[in-house]
């Protein structure tokens, strides 16, 4: 799947690749992941997104991966509009410790958004970039269905989309595809996929819990 493909998550059932990564020719890699998260709504995985704060509630999350969080131009009531921004490891200290700016987007630079208002779900969007250069490289979403049981996460990594943040300067697709080749590896790949999968997965066991502690509400 293609960030253009990415209205083929509304479709019924799955997709052909649901968990691992997808190489293309020109450079460009797409990470799946599939999460299922009994007890847990969409609605929470909204909610942590906008609650989610420093480094100690970060490390909840994936307690050796993660170093640092901190918050950019953050909006009360939504987390869209705002960047996070991270140290962490991806699949251990044994890589490089990545500081990232994550920059979270409307769905409706996404998706068809009259299928997203049909959707039974929520999708969290982003662009990710360098924390220490203005340059993003990849699109992010993490696409959640309600269930009987819960809910389940199809995340997608779309590595490769070289873009400057920097209005004063436009990346030709020359120097877009070097840095493609250079940044978007396969090792880069594998260890996001592991980590986006551990991750998730601490979330799941945790989230219903805090999310009814803190908000009070026990609706399901």
């Amino acid at each position: 799947m293609r960030f253009s493909e990415a209205n083929d998550l509304f479709k019924p059932g799955y997709l052909k690749i649901e968990s691992g990564v997808v190489d293309y020719p020109d450079g460009y890699k797409t990470v799946c992941c599939l999460t299922r998260m009994p007890r847990t709504r969409a609605k929470m995985i909204e909610w942590w997104f906008r609650y989610l704060g420093g480094a100690e509630q970060y490390k909840l999350w994936h307690p050796t991966d993660h170093l640092f969080s901190d918050w950019e131009d953050r909006v009360p009531g939504t987390h869209i509009g705002s960047s996070h921004l991270v140290h962490e490891y991806l699949a251990g200290s044994d890589g490089e410790n990545h500081k990232l700016r994550i920059n979270f987007r409307d769905p409706s630079e996404f998706y068809d958004m009259a299928a997203y208002a049909r959707l039974n779900g929520a999708a969290i969007c982003a662009r990710i970039g360098a924390l220490e250069h203005p340059v993003n490289f990849a699109r992010m979403t993490h696409f959640v269905r309600n269930t009987d049981q819960g809910c389940e996460m199809r995340s997608r990594f779309f590595l490769g989309h070289i873009e400057s943040r920097d209005p004063n300067v436009v990346l030709g697709e020359a120097q877009a595809a070097a840095m493609r080749r250079e940044k978007i590896t396969d090792d880069l790949a594998r260890r996001l996929h592991q980590h986006s999968t551990e991750e998730m997965s601490y979330l799941s066991e945790f989230l219903p819990i805090m999310y009814r502690q803190v908000t009070g509400d026990s609706s399901f």
